[in-house]
């Protein structure tokens, strides 16, 4: 096991996760009304979603729209509706600060980091090499809040 015993070692918020029903109308929003620099759209067809990131000053915000009825992010907008998904955090270190929580009473959606899916790409689409890794918190152990903690791969472009 290992010795640390710290908090987890966020370095920043690096996405805030949006369910939306039109990627390209919230798109056109964040942009129109925020400036946002908008990043190509990426299936994830074993989420049953599709996302873009859109860069506004130094937080990407992820926008979700599901593919199908099936997937998260569709029952996420049937219980909810559009808006706040989760809150991500960019974090080196990323099993061990899931222990240190864990020991704190914080409990995960699985076991250990889960791996991010296919090629890897940064905000602006760029290929970067390796895989990030990734777990979602219980939202009933923070403040009602959906966590994602993220250590991305060296050469990942985070704000």
């Amino acid at each position: 096991m290992s010795s640390y015993q710290g908090p987890m070692k966020v370095k920043r918020i690096s996405e805030v996760g949006v369910a939306v029903r039109s990627i390209e109308k919230s798109t056109r929003l964040f942009v129109e009304l925020l400036g946002a620099e908008a990043g190509p759209i990426v299936d994830m067809p074993l989420y049953s979603m599709r996302f873009r990131m859109c860069r506004v000053g130094k937080v990407d915000f992820e926008l979700m729209e599901p593919v199908g009825d099936e997937g998260v992010i569709a029952k996420f907008l049937k219980t909810r509706g559009e808006g706040l998904h989760h809150v991500a955090f960019a974090v080196d270190e990323l099993a061990e600060g899931m222990s240190s929580l864990q020991r704190q009473g914080v409990r995960f959606v699985a076991d250990e980091p889960l791996e991010g899916h296919g090629d890897c790409v940064d905000y602006a689409g760029r290929p970067v090499s390796g895989r990030s890794r990734f777990i979602f918190s219980i939202p009933a152990d923070i403040s009602g809040i959906l966590f994602e903690f993220i250590e991305y791969p060296e050469d990942y472009q985070t704000p």
